[in-house]
């Protein structure tokens, strides 16, 4: 099974899927993450951003994927808070779907505002952008053709859009033996967590496994969760993947808040 995350920014991932990805990982899943943006922005240090951060947050983002067993980083490059929605962004993400081939596909929450969270603007326009990707771009021959002439065919073999972000979603998943390399993943971007570190790997550790307890697990992740749709072929696969079905044991149901 082929997994492709898309996501803005080096942690990104490790904030919102990381624990997911590595049971994936575990259960035998090929996983392949795509940052779009550079990084080089997210400092306070006026002599640090820029290049020398971009480069810093790349090796960040390698041992984190390394932790995680995470097969291959993509970067895009674009540049840390300065992604505007565009065909070129478009076509960007498309590139990559068609070149990994996803079975299931990560991506992140294009929402303004989240329950009390402003989603960050690089979040919405590459949210939106990968989301778009699953109807049109890279599914279908006729939107970027340049694309063919690359030699990358659409795509059409993909089975579950998973869409990450903060707050409560509808599918909880498991994440009780892989919390601790999520949060291992997430200290590996020791520009971001600083000095915080410890802290914010207790505030990880709590929070996660709230989520969890809501649905009966150690811990868990949520995610809204597609299956079908437009931009869905199944039938149309090269090859026999077992997708098995999302479990239907009370702990799978819908996240409950705790009041």
């Amino acid at each position: 099974m082929r997994v492709l995350a898309v996501s803005a920014h080096p942690d990104d991932v490790e904030f919102g899927c990381a624990g997911t990805l590595a049971k994936w990982v575990d259960e035998g899943a090929e996983v392949t993450m795509c940052i779009v943006t550079d990084g080089s922005t997210g400092t306070q240090d006026q002599e640090l951003m820029g290049t020398n951060l971009s480069k810093l947050r790349m090796e960040e983002s390698q041992r984190a994927a390394d932790v995680l067993g995470v097969k291959e980083v993509v970067w895009l490059d674009y540049q840390d808070g300065y992604v505007e929605y565009s065909l070129e962004l478009r076509k960007d993400i498309a590139r990559v779907f068609r070149q990994y081939r996803p079975h299931r596909y990560i991506v992140m929450d294009p929402t303004p505002v989240i329950d009390d969270f402003v989603n960050h603007p690089d979040h919405r326009a590459i949210g939106q952008a990968s989301l778009d990707v699953t109807l049109s771009a890279g599914t279908t021959p006729g939107h970027f053709p340049e694309l063919l002439a690359e030699g990358l065919e659409p795509w059409r073999g993909l089975r579950e859009l998973w869409i990450m972000g903060p707050g409560d979603r509808p599918h909880a998943e498991d994440i009780t033996t892989t919390l601790d390399r999520k949060i291992e993943a997430l200290l590996c971007h020791q520009s971001q967590v600083g000095e915080d570190a410890e802290r914010i790997a207790t505030w990880m550790r709590q929070r996660f496994a709230e989520v969890g307890k809501a649905v009966g697990y150690g811990a868990a992740e949520t995610f809204q969760v597609i299956g079908q749709g437009p931009g869905f072929h199944a039938d149309e696969t090269e090859e026999d993947v077992d997708m098995a079905a999302p479990p239907v044991d009370p702990a799978a149901a819908p996240v409950r808040r705790q009041d």
